[in-house]
């Protein structure tokens, strides 16, 4: 049933403290090692697409509240639905006690049916795979104008490797820790937001998971390799968001429906009222800043 959807304790905005990560080889040199019992890769990553397709295909549908169904988001020509959920911290799950205390989410999220077709608009199946799920973050920073870059600080490629990147009925299984750099509006501070991303797909249907992750005590870039690079870094702030993608070939595969559920808190002077009064605009821009950056690779493709 919709509504026996339970709160899992991963997918949350609450940050990830280092020692609640998978196994990963870097956990296990002298710098970094904590002697943490942890899960290894594949099941964590399992663990994590099974919360977040369940938020997304129960919980979502069950309790999120429409704001608005006809929202236009150009050059995409679908209408975008917007909808928005607060969850209390009564409401969340119990933390274990070494986990960060869990502040309460305000949620939004998109829904936005395409025609699943090569043409200006809108994109196909194949194209909405490849621009939101494989190199996501790379792509995300392309196609939106105020993320600077996507550092990436650990990946599980080898680990997930070893089951041919396959858990469950899921494939592709990408799993890595991203530092996302935000410019906002003067005179605000760019942000940093540190992120695990899991990303996937099954059949028609791919998703991405992506949860903010405390990077105290992870192990610091070395001369342009891996690692951390923003933590305590002047003039950085560190903010923190959740987001799960979903999207899915739908009515006998004329359409793709795109969803995008997301709760934030980008910290520093920037007051809650304030931020909840911009992330709804910025959530349905980002259709149309997807699908302009969609239609410009497939022209220049085509041109090749």
């Amino acid at each position: 049933a919709q509504t026996s959807y339970k709160l899992g304790p991963h997918v949350r905005l609450s940050w990830k403290r280092p020692t609640e990560l998978p196994a990963h080889p870097i956990f296990l040199s002298s710098d970094a090692s904590d002697g943490t019992e942890r899960a290894d890769a594949p099941t964590y990553a399992a663990t994590i697409l099974a919360e977040a397709e369940g938020f997304m295909s129960s919980y979502l549908p069950s309790t999120f509240k429409v704001k608005s169904r006809d929202k236009s988001s150009p050059p995409s020509t679908a209408p975008v639905e917007l909808l928005s959920h607060e969850i209390a911290n009564s409401d969340l799950p119990p933390r274990t006690p070494e986990a960060y205390s869990a502040p309460p989410e305000a949620w939004f999220a998109r829904i936005s049916i395409h025609e699943n077709v090569a043409k200006n608009g809108t994109a196909t199946w194949e194209e909405f795979d490849f621009g939101l799920r494989v190199d996501h973050s790379v792509h995300e920073m392309e196609y939106t104008p105020d993320v600077k870059e996507a550092h990436l600080c650990i990946d599980w490629a080898e680990e997930l490797q070893k089951v041919g990147r396959k858990v469950a009925d899921w494939e592709d299984l990408q799993m890595e820790i991203r530092e996302m750099l935000h410019q906002l509006p003067p005179p605000l501070e760019k942000r940093v937001f540190p992120v695990l991303i899991v990303t996937a797909r099954r059949r028609e249907e791919l998703l991405v998971v992506q949860m903010p992750v405390g990077t105290r005590g992870l192990p610091l870039e070395a001369e342009g390799g891996v690692g951390v690079k923003y933590h305590n870094v002047p003039k950085v702030t560190g903010g923190q968001y959740v987001s799960i993608e979903r999207a899915q070939v739908v009515d006998d595969g004329k359409k793709v429906k795109w969803q995008m559920a997301t709760a934030s808190d980008a910290n520093g002077n920037l007051p809650m009222w304030a931020q909840k009064m911009g992330v709804p605009g910025a959530v349905v821009k980002d259709v149309g800043l997807f699908i302009d950056w969609t239609a410009k690779r497939r022209k220049s493709t085509s041109a090749a």
